[in-house]
C-alpha cells in the first residue's frame, strides 16, 4: 500500500472516473472510486485523506456529499469536478468548505497539483491536532502531581474553576507550582485556543510595568521610539496570567482595577481606550491579605481578583506526595537530558522527606536533576545528596542515651512527645522527623493520648481530634 495518500474518487461516469482513477496512481496514491455519493459514503472509515467528487450526480450532488461527509470527517479535504457551466456552484461549495475545484475536461498537472496541495494542508492540521494535544497533556491536570488531601482538594477547585471565565487569585509559597495551576486552568478552558501570556511583576522594573501590560504609543516616553503592544493585547481571546501580583506598584492598582472592571484599556501616553477579550488569572508569594490590612494593597482590586482562590499547600505540608513526585521527575529529567533512568535509594529518599524543602517542589526537581547529572551510577545514593540536605538532615536531635526498662510502646511514646516537643507541636513536622506519615502520627496520637501536644503552626490548619482522620482507622 503507498504511502502518498487515500483518495476516493467519485464520479457518476465510469469512463472519467477510470481516467482520474489513471492519473493519480501514476503519481504514486492509493486510489479508491464510487459511483455515487451513497457508495462514497460507505468509505467513511477508510481513512481517506481527500476526495474528489463530481459536483452534479443525480439525487445527491458534491455538494451534499461534502456536507454529508464533514459533520462526521471534518479534517478530509474536498475537490470537487465540474463543468464551466457550474463554477458558480463551486465557489459556493469552497465557502461550504472544500478546499478546491477543477473545471472539466481535467488537465492533468492541474488535478495532480491541487491533490498535492491539499495532502499537505492535511498534513499540517494533523500537526496541528497533535501539538494541541500534546499541550494539553503538558498542561493538563496530570502534571499537577500529587496524592495528598491537600492537592486533591486543589485538582477539584481547577476543575470546577476553569471552565467558568471568572478571576483566579493563586496563592502559594515560591516554587509551589502557582504558573503550572494557570496553565492548566487555561488549557482546560473554553480559551484553550487562544494565546496563555504570563508576566511576572517582579521581573519587570517599577517604571515599566504599566506599558508592560498596557502597552505604549510612540513617543510616550523617552525610549518610546515605536508604539508597543502590551500583555493585555497580546492575550486578546486567552488568558493573562500576572504572577506576583502583590508587587504591583500601589499607583497603578486603580488603574488595572479600571480594565479588569470594563476590559478596555488605555496604552500610555494613548488617548484612545481598546477593548479587549482577556480572563485573567493572578497569583502571589506574599501575604496579600496582610497587604490589604497594611493599606500596601487595595482591597477593592484584591476582591476583584479574588473570586475564586487556590492556595496550594507547601511540599514540607504534604511529605506523602514527595515519593510520587521523585518519580515523576525522575522519569521526565530522564526524558529531556535523553539518558537512561535512574533509581534513588531508600536513605535518600528517607532524607528527602525529613528535609523542608523551603524551594518546595522547584526545589525538589532542581535536586534531583543535579544529582542526576553528577551521580556516577544508576543509583542515587546518599553521597550524591547536596551538601545542604545532607546536613539538613542530620539536624534531627538523637538523645545520648537511650532509657532502659522501657516496653517499645513507651518508647515509641517518649520518641513522638520529643519531636512534638521539638517541632512546637507542629503535626506535619513532626511526622517528617519521625520519618512515618501524617496519618499513622496522627493515629499513634490518639493511641497515647497525645492530642493535646499539637498545635496550630503557620500554613497548618488546626486539627479536629473529634473527628476521624481521612482514610484512617477509626
Amino acid at each position: 500500500m503507498s504511502n502518498a495518500g487515500r483518495i476516493l474518487v467519485v464520479e457518476d461516469h465510469e469512463v472519467e472516473r477510470r481516467a482520474v482513477s489513471h492519473i493519480l496512481k501514476g503519481e504514486g496514491f492509493t486510489v479508491l472510486g464510487a459511483e455515487n455519493a451513497d457508495k462514497a459514503l460507505g468509505y467513511m472509515d477508510e481513512n481517506i485523506d481527500v476526495v474528489l467528487s463530481d459536483l452534479n450526480m443525480g439525487d445527491v450532488s458534491g455538494l451534499d456529499l461534502l456536507q454529508l461527509w464533514k459533520k462526521t470527517k471534518p479534517e478530509t479535504q474536498f475537490i470537487l469536478l465540474t463543468g464551466h457551466s457550474s463554477v458558480n456552484s463551486a465557489v459556493e461549495a469552497i465557502k461550504a468548505g472544500a478546499f478546491d475545484y477543477v473545471t472539466k475536461p481535467i488537465n492533468h498537472d492541474e488535478l495532480v497539483f491541487l491533490v498535492k496541495r491539499a495532502m499537505e494542508v492535511m498534513a499540517k492540521d494533523k500537526e496541528i491536532d497533535s501539538l494541541r494535544r500534546r499541550l494539553d497533556q503538558k498542561f493538563g491536570l496530570d502534571q499537577i502531581v500529587g496524592q495528598s488531601k491537600e492537592m486533591k482538594d486543589v485538582f477539584a477547585k481547577i476543575q470546577r474553576a476553569a471552565p467558568v471565565d471568572s478571576t483566579v487569585l493563586v496563592l502559594g509559597e515560591s516554587g509551589t507550582g502557582k504558573e503550572l495551576v494557570a496553565q492548566a486552568l487555561h488549557h482546560n478552558s473554553n480559551r484553550k485556543k487562544g494565546p496563555f501570556v504570563a508576566v511576572n511583576c517582579a521581573a519587570v522594573p517599577a517604571t515599566l510595568v504599566e506599558s508592560e501590560l498596557f502597552g505604549h504609543v510612540r513617543g510616550a516616553f523617552t525610549g518610546a521610539t515605536d508604539k508597543r503592544m502590551g500583555r493585555f493585547e497580546q492575550a486578546d481571546g486567552g488568558t493573562l496570567f500576572i504572577d506576583e501580583i502583590g508587587d504591583f506598584e500601589i499607583g497603578l492598582q486603580a488603574k488595572l482595577l479600571r480594565v479588569l472592571e470594563t476590559l478596555t484599556l488605555t496604552p500610555v501616553g494613548g488617548h484612545e481606550d481598546r477593548k479587549v477579550n482577556v480572563r485573567v488569572l493572578a497569583a502571589t508569594s506574599r501575604d496579600i491579605r496582610k497587604m490589604v490590612e497594611n493599606g500596601t494593597f487595595r482591597e477593592d482590586l484584591f476582591y476583584r481578583l479574588n473570586v475564586v482562590t487556590i492556595t496550594l499547600p507547601p511540599l514540607r505540608d504534604r511529605p506523602d506526595d514527595i515519593a510520587i513526585l521523585v518519580e515523576h521527575f525522575l522519569k521526565e529529567i530522564s526524558a529531556n537530558k535523553h539518558t537512561a533512568p535512574k533509581k534513588i535509594s531508600p536513605e535518600v529518599m528517607r532524607r528527602f522527606q525529613q528535609y523542608r524543602w523551603p524551594g518546595n517542589v522547584r526545589e525538589l526537581r532542581n535536586t534531583l536533576e543535579s544529582m542526576m547529572v553528577l551521580a556516577e551510577g544508576d543509583l542515587l545514593t546518599e553521597r550524591d545528596l547536596p551538601e545542604r540536605i545532607a546536613e539538613a538532615s542530620h539536624e534531627v536531635a538523637v538523645p545520648k542515651e537511650i532509657p532502659t526498662g522501657l516496653t517499645m510502646e513507651e518508647l515509641e511514646k517518649l520518641a513522638i512527645t520529643k519531636a512534638l516537643d521539638q517541632c512546637a507541636g507542629n503535626r506535619t513536622h513532626a511526622a517528617n522527623r519521625l520519618g512515618i506519615s501524617v496519618r499513622t502520627l496522627q493515629r499513634k496520637l490518639r493511641q497515647y493520648e497525645l492530642e493535646r501536644r499539637v498545635k496550630p503552626f503557620p500554613n497548618e490548619k488546626p486539627y479536629d481530634t473529634d473527628k476521624p482522620f481521612p482514610n484512617d482507622a477509626a
